[in-house]
């Protein structure tokens, strides 16, 4: 284990919540490809959202695809249901297309950010889709609006994107 990522466990296990905060912001920063299993550990592992959102974060600046499967995981965790906005923030940059059945769901999410966020990533792929992830995504948005009090316009506007 490296020295700053022994550190960062401590500063964990003792709950110095703000200090490792800094310190995995620093990983992020340096774009450390070598601590993104660690701070993959410590998304799934962390209780603390606050945690959780300064790892995502990190885990966006180090841009390592590593991070789309367990970023993805987290999305259905309900116990990381308030840092939703920010995990599908941290995959901006990544290859996450192969879940976009996933994320495009959210566009239906109660949260604004959350809506915002999983539509800018689709928006983003969808002309890159292939048919049958467009056949996918059209019927999870269908389905959505036709059982949800959530329905929103950029569940339409996502549908237009997938008829271009």
């Amino acid at each position: 284990m490296y020295p700053i990522h022994a550190t960062i466990k401590k500063l964990l296990d003792e709950e110095w919540f703000e200090e490792a905060m800094t310190r995995i912001a620093e990983l992020g920063e340096k774009r450390d490809q070598s601590s993104v299993e660690f701070l993959i550990d410590i998304l799934v592992e962390s209780q603390n959202t606050l945690v959780r959102n300064e790892v995502a974060i990190a885990l966006k600046d180090i841009g390592d695809n590593r991070a789309v499967c367990p970023l993805i995981e987290a999305l259905s965790n309900a116990e990381m249901r308030k840092s939703r906005g920010t995990l599908l923030y941290a995959m901006e940059d990544m290859q996450y297309e192969a879940y976009i059945e996933i994320i495009v769901a959210l566009i239906g999410d109660a949260n604004l950010e959350v809506r915002l966020q999983s539509f800018l990533l689709f928006e983003k792929v969808a002309d890159k889709l292939s048919e049958q992830q467009k056949m996918i995504c059209k019927n999870v948005i269908l389905q959505f609006k036709a059982v949800s009090a959530n329905a929103n316009e950029m569940l339409d506007e996502a549908l237009d994107l997938l008829r271009n």
